[in-house]
């Protein structure tokens, strides 16, 4: 059933509101009369009703305008005015909700019309999300804990449109705090990937107060390790060796992969509690001296220059070791936000691509890192001195 346009439930809404608005201007001129009795007269001195304005309100039950009463001297605030706001609240939450589980926005206005009869356009979806930018933009600002036990960077690509559509870098980095919990530290738009990009990334996590931290890892981007030096001097470098076996093992023939990926398990013995720098060069140089002839190309993934960076997890407590030699974690929060992200081809800008990966990496985080990763506890005094001795150092 219909009414002038208007949907049934709706119009049973319109009516129900609309009554109640008068009913509480007229308990508004009670009230003032009252007071005008006991001689409180100066803000109702020529105060009457002044008609009524109209207000379209769009809600759970549907669409349709709400005729407001008000007063001369513009005085009368209605209760019920707030009870529609507050619904409206609720439909745009739903459906920025929906948008950020990964459905399209003409998905989501579907969904809407199904479960709630409203209809919204796949424009006010995005709209809608648009109202979150200020909270996002909040939290990029806040400040930071002064030291990190380590911090782990990588990138996500999403498409974004600007005058055309092109695959862009998001960077994102986590830390693990002194309370041994993640926290995603930050998000960031810039459209390619480089070690200069990560280099302002880490002068904008020093400007909110980041002071110290004793580990970044990352993947094999050429050049990172500088920019983490002077960003972060008293900071090792980790690169990820996850990252190094898939690089590795993807230019070999199918028949040596399992072979291969015995030999690198051996190269990176995360059981030696006894390792050393020096003997984990020594196991380079045999797994090099096996395979060389086979796949000359092998060589130039071990360069000298770099490949103690694969053993930096040496140098910290034999409890976090499993944690520290790959960027893992970050990889896991990226597959959450690639989920979000495979129903929509493209994004319509940055700031819809930001709030979007903010709010599904804010889900995550709260449902995921809200408890102390158990494995650091354990390494806290020894990290810790890590910590003290790096104070020291640096006043000699």
């Amino acid at each position: 059933m219909q009414t002038d346009g208007i949907d049934a439930s709706a119009m049973i809404m319109k009516t129900v509101f609309e009554s109640l608005l008068e009913a509480e201007r007229t308990i508004f001129f009670e009230q003032k009369n009252i007071q005008d009795q006991i001689g409180d007269i100066d803000d109702t001195v020529h105060n009457k009703r002044n008609g009524y304005y109209s207000r379209l309100v769009k809600s759970l039950s549907g669409r349709f305008t709400l005729r407001v009463p008000r007063d001369r001297r513009n005085m009368f605030e209605p209760l019920c005015l707030e009870v529609i706001a507050n619904e409206q609240k609720d439909l745009s939450e739903a459906a920025y909700l929906l948008y950020t589980k990964g459905m399209s926005t003409r998905d989501v206005a579907d969904v809407m019309k199904q479960l709630y009869g409203s209809q919204v356009s796949p424009g006010y979806v995005s709209t809608v999300t648009k109202r979150f930018e200020p909270l996002r933009k909040q939290w990029e600002m806040r400040q930071l804990q002064s030291q990190y036990y380590a911090i782990y960077i990588d990138a996500i690509h999403v498409n974004i449109r600007r005058t055309d559509v092109a695959n862009e870098a998001i960077y994102v980095a986590i830390g693990i705090g002194k309370d041994c919990k993640r926290e995603i530290l930050g998000l960031y738009s810039i459209p390619q990937e480089s070690a200069s990009g990560w280099g302002t990334i880490f002068a904008d996590l020093r400007e909110r107060g980041v002071q110290e931290t004793l580990l970044v890892v990352a993947d094999g981007l050429t050049g990172l390790e500088n920019q983490v030096h002077t960003h972060f001097p008293r900071a090792h470098f980790q690169k990820c060796i996850v990252h190094l076996k898939r690089n590795i093992l993807t230019g070999l023939r199918s028949k040596d992969k399992r072979e291969m990926a015995d030999d690198l398990l051996i190269l990176f013995d995360m059981n030696d509690t006894i390792d050393t720098l020096k003997h984990a060069n020594e196991r380079i140089d045999t797994f090099l001296d096996k395979w060389n002839d086979r796949y000359p190309k092998i060589q130039s993934h071990f360069p000298e220059s770099i490949r103690n960076y694969f053993f930096t997890y040496l140098h910290f407590p034999h409890t976090i070791r499993r944690l520290i030699y790959t960027t893992n974690w970050i990889e896991r929060l990226n597959k959450e936000i690639r989920k979000v992200l495979k129903n929509k081809n493209s994004l319509p800008n940055e700031a819809a691509a930001l709030n979007l990966i903010w709010s599904t990496v804010m889900q995550f985080e709260e449902r995921v890192y809200k408890y102390p990763v158990n494995n650091f506890s354990p390494a806290i005094t020894e990290l810790n001195s890590m910590f003290i001795h790096n104070s020291q150092t640096q006043l000699s």
